[in-house]
């Protein structure tokens, strides 16, 4: 039973779908740290209505992205935040909503969001 779930999860996202939600992502980071990064996805998890997301971000030059002059600036220089961009998204009619997301995580902060909101747990692997 667990083989229809992972083989689902590889399922390939469609160009225009991926496109979304990298701008919904954009967006949220932009909220939150007044800076728009390039996201280097690592891990597209995709099942039915559900997306799991995790990104490296890095700025236009492709180098790790800076907090400086951001929020998060005085988390940086302490060594308490990644460069990494996690996120849950599920599709909202033609588009896709953010569920949660965590923005510098230093730990496995995704860990009970498949119980949390009901997404498939295999897009987390």
């Amino acid at each position: 039973m667990i083989l229809p779930l992972v083989a689902a999860a590889a399922v390939e996202i469609a160009p225009a779908d991926r496109a979304a939600i990298i701008d919904v992502a954009h967006q949220a980071i932009a909220r939150r740290i007044g800076k728009t990064p390039r996201l280097l996805v690592r891990t597209l998890g995709h099942q039915g209505d559900w997306v799991f997301l995790v990104a490296t971000m890095q700025d236009k030059a492709g180098r790790p992205i800076s907090y400086a002059g951001t929020p998060l600036a005085s988390a940086e220089a302490e060594g308490m935040v990644s460069k990494d961009y996690v996120a849950l998204f599920r599709r909202a009619g033609n588009g896709w909503r953010l569920v949660e997301e965590a923005l510098g995580p230093t730990d496995v902060a995704w860990a009970g969001w498949a119980a949390k909101h009901g997404a498939p747990s295999s897009i987390f692997g």
